[in-house]
């Protein structure tokens, strides 16, 4: 087995874990209006559900690039801070919406639009953060960080937002998602006056967009890293928001269950992440990232062919280990492959790609769920093999097994 790399002595600057305080809490929100949004979307079926989800898809991807571009030119934080705001006053207003008309079709729909809008502008600032705060030896030990605390936030996220989801539905997650963004527009505020890394040239607004693609697509690593994110997001990014709610449903589970059932793929996840943050990542990060795909392929395979709730929870434990080990090699070899003044328009190109990628695959994989002679557990099953097949073409590309982190 390759050796891990030597862990940095340095540490991780104090505004590092400030911004990540901010963001775990937020997170805890998104995780449980997310989770609410799919649990009312099933209630409709496979079809309305994942036409829900793509309609917070495609606004995200046709504004993506200018909300990294938008990053890049006025500062993450500001445009972050701004992103937070929006979503405080939506989630605001979703309360007293809910309690009005209850949680129509149409109401799903427009929030999801809503979201998907703000999220062009949240998204890339907020992934790029971590490269704009840390060194780039440190990036892999902070994005570890980022994801130990999520997992803590998300395994009782998740378990509080089936607990919500059943005592109010969406307008107790609402209400709670509005309180966690007033949390981090509180911890952004006190960003201001302390910088966090140079802003991008003020070329028009083409021309800087143009610029991110060229970077994005020009430079080999880069190029592979970000097609194999996308096909892997198109099979595995699904699974939260849609799969695991019609799996629960499929079971005869209650929401509460299907809360668990999330949150244990995200403890897998955060196993990993422990081991990374302790220990910094492997040396060979591209051969573990592929290997990190092929035992996510055989948790999902084992969603498909298990019944019992004790193995159903061990397979998306282990479906979160092999995500986990994708996601911790994959993301640092990413941002650290491009300069500071490009990370929110490279991560705009990213969540992009994944956004086409959910654009397409939600409502297929939701059409082929309600189909007789698939099924949900046909659908675990074959995105299960695609994404081991995936892992083991990614080990024959040499730029991905030779890839280290810089």
């Amino acid at each position: 087995m390759t050796p891990p790399a030597e862990p940095d002595t340095q540490r991780i600057p104090v505004r590092y874990w400030i911004w990540l305080f901010g963001a775990a809490v937020s997170l805890l929100g998104d995780l449980t209006m997310t989770f609410a949004i799919g649990w009312s979307a099933s209630r409709h079926g496979g079809q309305v559900a994942g036409l829900v989800l793509l309609l917070a898809a495609a606004p995200r991807a046709a504004l993506l690039l200018i909300g990294g571009a938008v990053g890049d030119r006025y500062g993450a934080p500001k445009v972050l801070l701004a992103s937070c705001i929006a979503m405080f006053v939506v989630t605001s207003v979703l309360v007293p919406a809910t309690l009005a008309v209850g949680e129509p079709i149409s109401l799903l729909l427009a929030t999801a639009l809503i979201v998907g809008v703000i999220d062009a502008f949240f998204l890339p600032s907020s992934r790029s953060m971590p490269r704009l705060l840390v060194s780039p030896e440190l990036v892999p030990r902070a994005l570890a960080s980022f994801q130990v605390t999520g997992v803590v936030f998300a395994v009782t996220g998740t378990a509080v937002g089936g607990v919500l989801v059943n005592w109010q539905g969406l307008t107790a997650a609402a209400g709670f998602d509005a309180l966690t963004f007033a949390v981090m527009i509180i911890v952004l505020l006190s960003f201001r006056g302390m910088p966090a890394g140079s802003t991008g040239p003020r070329t028009g607004m083409f021309r800087s967009i143009v610029d991110g693609v060229k970077v994005a697509f020009g430079r080999p690593l880069t190029r592979a890293l970000l097609i194999t994110m996308t096909v892997a997001a198109g099979l595995l990014m699904p699974l939260d928001a849609l799969l695991l709610p019609l799996l629960a449903r499929d079971h005869g589970w209650d929401a509460s269950t299907a809360g668990l059932l999330v949150a244990s793929r995200s403890l897998g996840v955060g196993i990993i992440a422990l081991r990374i943050l302790a220990k910094g990542a492997f040396a060979r990060p591209g051969i573990f990232a592929a290997l990190g795909l092929l035992l996510a392929g055989v948790g999902l395979l084992g969603l498909s062919a298990l019944d019992p709730l004790p193995l159903t929870f061990a397979a998306g434990v282990v479906s979160g280990i092999g995500v986990g080990t994708f996601t911790g090699h994959v993301l640092p070899l990413l941002m650290n492959s491009v300069e500071r003044e490009y990370q929110s328009r490279l991560q705009s190109v990213v969540v992009l790609c994944q956004s086409l990628a959910l654009v397409v695959m939600n409502p297929v994989l939701g059409t082929f769920a309600d189909l007789d002679g698939v099924g949900i557990t046909g659908v675990c099953l074959g995105i299960g093999v695609a994404s081991a097949l995936i892992g083991l073409f990614a080990l024959t590309r040499p730029v991905l097994r030779n890839a280290t982190v810089s």
